[in-house]
């Protein structure tokens, strides 16, 4: 639950034998190369077209099983096969969209081919459509007129005449039909389909190659990377020299380099005015939080990692706003049905298991509500025996809200404290810790709450003040200037009291979501009832229906609460207060794995 401690190495080696030691340092995966040179354009095409065959193969609603046989056909030829496949059914599939408008249009007109135009002396017909309101202006077209069909919105007129009439003759929008009849046109379509079946079916053949191409996907990245590091350092030089960070539980392995005496390493801690880039280092039952930090804001590689503290703040808000044992279960079975989808990535297996620790804590926090999809337990189960807190106590869900909150900002500026010491800088996050709770303690005063006196906690927050006022910037005592200046950028720490106050108040939203969640529970069971009371016969279908609705809509709508306002709070609110600075990936010159081409 840290951020990995970096070191800066330097490999020196042979310029003739370059290549081949940066093809061992990517086998080991395990350095971030520092690149000076300027980036250099590439061709990318064969990656692009890799990319889209393997995408395109990867995107089949059927699969064959994954093979590698033993001889594979030569990769141009396959990448043009693939292509012509994809080309050739995009094509049937636009002239599909195309055949079923025009029959939509066509078919209100019914079946009619237009007749030669010798049996009728010369004569065309011309397709109108007639809004309904304007039936009137028909019978004022002087030539041959008749009214083939109506509906809710229209008449369909055709008139005959020699040329295209003048608006003046006919003032109304002509229909463009076509020439070919509903028959024809549901003939074309029926041959199309054929031809996109035959097209699906040489598709489906082709999944046996996605093993193959993204083998050679991944290789074709690892070249790729392989010729940006080359481009490093002089060429021209006997000897090339590499700068890279690596973690430093990572050095034994890169020492593995220099047993051959051909490369030589020299490592050292970074310097004050370096910033290395960053490695988050977590557990993986907590590399959630981990995704979930990366996802707003990287930290600062001095400053802390609040996976942690985002992960496990992120379970209990969540499980605030669902405020439903039932549907917390629901969750927990539709994150576990999709197991298997979510664990072919690494991000996919960190959020899935994220999401049943979700649903873990939902489903106890529901217990102690006595909630199961809007339902108290019966009085006396063991159930009901479970219920330690109530949603209708408006005051204590309100305080306990608030004091979440107080508590997760305090948990974020101990956290900024204890990675800012031994600077004063730490002693300007402890008086915010003394602000907030001595704030907090005081509002608990003013209720009754707590019986000690004000002038306590008065002094607690003063303390705090005098803190922040002192210690929020780093220039030195040395003289009145530097004085001066610390005591402005107090002044101005001390301005964002009122938002720190605000952030605090903010997490009412958690109480309110959790009661509207809770409360729509309650009503759409209260509405099935009443639905299946008021009709006779259909009155069990109709209970049914408003039930399922129902609770689906809530459901739905308490997911997303949960997800958008837990994450708005540990992003925004949180890590504000938590972290320093914002920090750059560590990207290690490694192979890519096959299986990261594969989704």
């Amino acid at each position: 639950m840290s951020i990995a401690p970096m070191q800066r190495v330097t490999l020196i080696g042979l310029a003739e034998r370059k290549r081949e030691i940066l093809r061992r340092l990517q086998a080991l995966g395990v350095a971030h190369v520092i690149m000076r040179g300027a980036p250099v354009e590439e061709d990318r095409r064969e990656h692009l077209e890799l990319r889209a065959a393997l995408d395109y193969l990867l995107d089949s609603p059927l699969r064959r099983r994954l093979q590698r046989p033993a001889e594979v056909p030569e990769l141009a030829a396959l990448l043009e096969t693939i292509h012509t496949n994809r080309r050739r059914r995009e094509d049937v599939v636009d002239r599909l969209t195309l055949l079923r408008r025009h029959r939509r249009a066509l078919a209100p007109w019914g079946e009619f081919r237009f007749p030669p135009l010798e049996e009728l002396g010369g004569r065309r017909l011309w397709l109108y459509l007639v809004p309904l309101g304007r039936r009137e202006a028909i019978d004022a077209i002087e030539l041959p007129w008749a009214i083939v069909n109506r509906d809710h919105r229209n008449l369909y007129l055709a008139v005959i005449a020699a040329d295209e009439p003048t608006p003046e003759q006919v003032p109304f929008a002509r229909s463009h039909t076509g020439g070919r009849s509903l028959t024809d046109i549901r003939a074309l379509e029926q041959a199309a389909h054929g031809e996109l079946e035959e097209l699906d079916a040489e598709r489906y053949v082709l999944t046996r190659w996605i093993a193959s191409l993204a083998d050679r996907l991944a290789r074709a990245a690892d070249d790729a990377e392989l010729g940006r590091v080359m481009r490093e350092g002089d060429d021209d030089a006997p000897l090339f020299v590499l700068d890279a960070w690596v973690p430093r539980r990572a050095m034994a392995t890169l020492k593995t380099l220099c047993r051959d005496g051909d490369v030589a390493l020299h490592a050292r801690a970074p310097r004050p005015d370096e910033e290395p880039p960053v490695l988050l280092d977590n557990p993986e039952w907590l590399a959630g939080g981990e995704e979930a930090v990366k996802f707003f804001q990287l930290p600062g590689y001095r400053s802390a990692d609040p996976s942690a503290m985002v992960y496990v703040s992120f379970v209990l808000f969540f499980a605030i706003i669902l405020a439903d044992a039932g549907y917390a279960l629901a969750f927990g079975a539709l994150v576990w049905l999709a197991r298997r989808r979510w664990k072919r990535s690494v991000i996919g297996r960190r959020l899935g298991s994220m999401g049943l620790a979700m649903s873990g804590g939902a489903l106890l926090y529901g217990i102690l509500l006595g909630s199961y999809f809007g339902l108290a337990p019966p009085p006396g189960s063991p159930l009901a025996a479970l219920q330690w807190l109530s949603i209708d106590d408006f005051g204590a869900m309100m305080t306990l809200s608030i004091a979440i909150g107080v508590l997760h900002l305090i948990a974020a500026n101990a956290l900024a404290a204890w990675y800012a010491r031994p600077r004063r800088l730490a002693l300007g996050n402890l008086g915010w810790i003394l602000l907030l709770g001595g704030g907090f303690a005081l509002w608990r005063v003013t209720q009754g709450a707590l019986p000690t006196p004000r002038l306590p906690w008065l002094t607690l927050m003063a303390g705090g003040a005098l803190l922040v006022l002192l210690f929020s910037r780093a220039t030195p005592f040395d003289g009145w200037r530097h004085a001066a200046q610390r005591l402005v950028g107090g002044l101005i720490s001390l301005g964002g009291l009122s938002q720190a106050f605000g952030n605090a108040l903010s997490y009412m939203r958690l109480f309110a979501l959790g009661l509207s969640s809770a409360s729509l529970a309650v009503t759409f069971n209260q509405l099935a009832v009443d639905a299946g009371h008021a009709a006779a016969g259909a009155g069990p279908l109709l209970f049914l229906v408003v039930l399922l609705l129902g609770h689906a809509l809530n459901f739905a709508l308490a997911l997303m609460g949960g997800v958008v306002h837990g994450l708005r709070l540990n992003l925004i609110e949180f890590l504000r207060w938590g972290i320093k600075g914002e920090g750059r990936p560590y990207q290690a010159f490694a192979n890519k794995e096959e299986s990261t081409w594969i989704k």
